[in-house]
């Protein structure tokens, strides 16, 4: 016997992460949070990574957590919840870089992008070690939106997410793209 396609949908188990924020905001039952934790604890935390040291990483990471479990039911239902946790990530790194006093704008000078060091450097590690110790040295905004893209976000959500203008987001995206060319030079275009 075929079901009709409406009754299909209702056997859907499928929740997305919406509900579950929504569920946890109502009900406040932790297995909603523990749900989203499962679904985007490691990406989260990649993205810190990249952004920071372990340590640094992980003490945001937890603090994130906490800031999402204590959301109240007055909170707007979130239409991307992606989105809202890797901006309340965000916020928390950004905040937690200033209290330890490593958050600085840095500006690449020409001589930085190729060096001699980076050639011999080049030449004794793996592809994906040069590809992440190039991205390590990209300014923060730079390497920021180059990891959210990465992630799989949009030019539009990332400029949500970094609370920028789109064409500022589109302006970085490309530097990073050019400082990561320059850097990597012929091991760029493999």
């Amino acid at each position: 016997m075929k079901l009709p396609s409406m009754i299909k949908g209702w056997l859907n188990t499928t929740i997305t992460p919406e509900r579950f924020l929504e569920n946890y905001v109502s009900t406040g039952d932790k297995v909603n949070i523990t749900k989203l934790v499962e679904r985007f604890n490691l990406s989260i935390y990649h993205y810190l990574l990249s952004l920071s040291d372990k340590e640094t990483a992980e003490d945001t990471l937890q603090t994130t957590w906490l800031k999402v479990i204590k959301v109240q039911s007055t909170t707007k239902h979130h239409t991307n919840v992606k989105s809202w946790l890797y901006t309340i990530a965000r916020n928390t790194l950004i905040d937690e870089l200033r209290r330890q006093q490593k958050w600085q704008l840095q500006t690449l000078e020409p001589d930085h992008l190729k060096s001699d060091l980076l050639d011999q450097e080049l030449e004794k590690t793996t592809r994906l070690e040069i590809f992440n110790s190039a991205i390590s040295k990209l300014p923060f905004y730079q390497r920021e939106v180059f990891i959210f893209q990465q992630e799989g976000f949009s030019v539009g959500e990332i400029s949500e997410l970094t609370n920028e203008s789109f064409e500022t987001t589109k302006s970085r995206l490309r530097y990073a793209r050019n400082n990561l060319k320059a850097m990597l030079g012929k091991y760029y275009e493999r």
